[in-house]
């Protein structure tokens, strides 16, 4: 059909864009899966989804190649002057290792410091970088499959001892 864009496949020279999650899209973001070694990292995006209808402090968007959606990050805004929290953040296992969630953290400082100048960090809770292990193999994590490396690499860094569910705390200054 004359004038209907050409479907094309995600690449990491894709542009990355932020949209809201609305009734149009919200099934398709809350589909969207990790690889089978990360479920133990992330709940569901439609619990997450769930989760914002209910806070006040949620903020949410539906990350897109293009026009291929392929990933979701939802923050919660604590104290606007002092600590913002990645709440979840996920790229969908198709789409790995395409650079977006590099570019999706990067997003996320850069709105941060474009909406709220006095935010002084931004934390996010990731499974250690030795895995972790649980009575529930589905949230059981290897090594390989945890995101604390990546994390690190963008200058978060371990703030806080494992929690009750042997998550770390990480945070980076802004």
């Amino acid at each position: 059909m004359a004038g209907t864009p050409k479907a094309t496949t995600p690449s990491r020279e894709s542009a990355l864009t932020f949209r809201k999650v609305t009734e149009d899209n919200w099934r398709a973001v809350a589909n969207l899966s990790l690889k089978d070694g990360q479920v133990g990292n992330l709940a569901p995006n439609v619990w997450s989804l769930c989760e914002v209808a209910y806070s006040e402090d949620a903020w949410v968007r539906a990350i897109y190649a293009d026009e291929t959606l392929v990933g979701m990050l939802m923050m919660a805004i604590w104290d606007p002057d002092e600590a913002y929290y990645i709440w979840r953040f996920m790229i969908d296992g198709r789409f790995q290792n395409l650079g977006y969630g590099r570019r999706g953290v990067e997003f996320a400082i850069a709105h941060i410091r474009q909406h709220n100048p006095k935010a002084k960090q931004l934390g996010v809770m990731s499974t250690p970088p030795e895995g972790k292990t649980s009575a529930n193999p589905l949230k059981t994590v290897r090594p390989e499959n945890s995101p604390y490396k990546f994390y690190e690499k963008l200058g978060f860094r371990k703030t806080a001892p494992p929690d009750e569910d042997g998550e770390i705390m990480m945070t980076i200054d802004l």
